[in-house]
């Protein structure tokens, strides 16, 4: 039995957005805009994240990423520490940074 649909919605898009619209119906199979849209708003579920405490990690990470480098440039002049202590602290910090950018890459695609 077909619906019935008696309402209307007009939207103004860009070139860009119909395009991107079209090229996910193309990968979709789907040749009828209208069904296309209603199955995208009406059947799928969306998920809003809150990436600003992820951003604040990973500045920080970023900045204690800088201290660890002067920390490396220290130990290089005056050798008063293990320059392989403070590599190991580096791999550490960039492990994390990874970690923090990956579950960033994350939310930001779920949006």
């Amino acid at each position: 039995m077909a619906r019935y649909r008696d309402k209307s919605l007009s939207i103004r898009l860009t070139e860009d957005e119909i395009n991107a619209i079209k090229t996910k119906m193309k990968l979709a199979g789907s040749k009828n805009t209208a069904d296309f849209i209603l199955t995208c708003c009406c059947t799928n579920e969306i998920n809003v994240i809150d990436t600003k405490p992820l951003m604040a990690v990973k500045t920080e990470l970023s900045r204690i990423g800088n201290n660890v480098n002067q920390v490396a440039k220290v130990a290089n002049t005056s050798k008063s520490i293990y320059y392989n202590d403070v590599l190991a602290l580096k791999r550490q910090v960039d492990d994390i940074r990874k970690i923090v950018e990956n579950a960033f890459d994350f939310c930001v695609k779920e949006r």
